[in-house]
């Protein structure tokens, strides 16, 4: 399907969908376009290098009734010969809010593994963790959600397909479904925010890996917030502690509602000797370092600027990583939303 054609239906869908019952409906574009480079011990990477889009967004959101609401999101830089619609898609859910305590969700949405570094969308990030950059975290499934009275607790419970599924049948030419069940904690109690999960997915048919993912953001006043992620990986036969895990700590500060700087710093290994990490590859010991920052011009923050440099040292157990050693990177862009209805 065209672009044209595409954006023309969701628009003339949104229209029809608001003016059915007057129900709230919300139609979004999203774009980010950067130059950038990138060298490995000193050789540079022509490929990712000078001037390049990245991500083209579109956001459907709305109320089916008071109860049912359903959201969108494509990537339309996904959508290829080899990538398909759906691929290309974060998420597409449905969404049953029979109390204010209780929602269910169902459709292709988030994978519950927590992390501060794994939550934003991908148009608001710049350098990641190698973990990120070998975790598919849009997956198809069904979410159920209990909320306290307060609103300070959320608990989530959710079923999923495999975030390896994919990978797994196509390096054993199968075609198997995998899962993954998740449970996970969001909370806000003053200055800390946790968002906790304890995970199980199957990285081969009936084979599991743990996750006990620990994301930890303070609120240091208005202006100033520090994240600090610990995840820790294990599977049968493996030793459980430190010896398959990451550790990502990022601090943020805006000097004023125009300009945020931040800091970021990631630790990752992988000694466990064993195969069932296929995000971090065994014989992994991988660091991390970048700063940047980031300039709104805008009161409502639709147009965004950012420049970011990150290095990287160590070793990649998966030679064919993203993140390698003696790795430098500089980027430099523009981001713009706008509202189409």
């Amino acid at each position: 399907m065209k672009f044209k054609t595409f954006l023309a239906s969701l628009l003339v869908f949104a229209s029809a969908t608001y003016a059915q019952d007057n129900k709230p409906v919300s139609l979004d574009f999203e774009a980010r376009g950067d130059v950038q480079y990138r060298d490995i011990d000193g050789k540079k990477i022509k490929d990712d290098c000078g001037f390049k889009g990245n991500v083209a967004n579109v956001i459907l959101k709305g109320e089916i009734s008071p109860k049912f609401s359903f959201a969108f999101r494509n990537r339309l830089n996904g959508i290829h010969r080899d990538y398909s619609f759906f691929d290309a898609t974060d998420w597409l859910f449905l969404t049953y809010k029979p109390t204010e305590n209780i929602s269910v969700m169902v459709g292709k949405l988030i994978v519950n593994v927590a992390g501060w570094e794994l939550y934003p969308a991908p148009i608001d990030c710049y350098f990641l963790s190698e973990f990120c950059y070998n975790f598919p975290c849009y997956q198809w499934g069904a979410t159920g959600q209990y909320t306290t009275n307060s609103g300070n607790d959320t608990f989530i419970f959710q079923v999923c397909q495999s975030p390896y599924q994919k990978t797994y049948n196509a390096l054993s030419g199968k075609n198997e479904d995998m899962y993954a069940f998740n449970l996970e904690w969001m909370a806000r109690h003053g200055i800390y925010e946790p968002m906790w999960s304890v995970n199980l997915l199957e990285y081969a048919p009936g084979k599991f890996i743990n996750y006990i993912s620990l994301g930890n953001r303070f609120h240091l006043g208005d202006n100033m917030q520090v994240e600090l992620d610990l995840m820790n990986r294990a599977a049968s036969h493996q030793a459980f502690w430190g010896k398959d895990c990451s550790v990502v700590c990022q601090v943020s500060y805006q000097p004023t509602d125009k300009i945020n700087l931040f800091a970021k710093a990631s630790y990752e290994v992988n000694k466990s000797g064993a195969d069932a990490d296929v995000a971090v590859r065994n014989g992994t010991e991988l660091k991390r370092l970048s700063g940047g920052v980031e300039f709104f011009p805008l009161k409502d923050k639709n147009v965004r600027i950012h420049g970011n440099y990150s290095y990287a040292f160590g070793k990649n157990g998966n030679p064919n990583g993203t993140v390698q050693d003696k790795e430098t990177n500089v980027n430099m862009g523009i981001t713009w939303r706008m509202k189409v209805l």
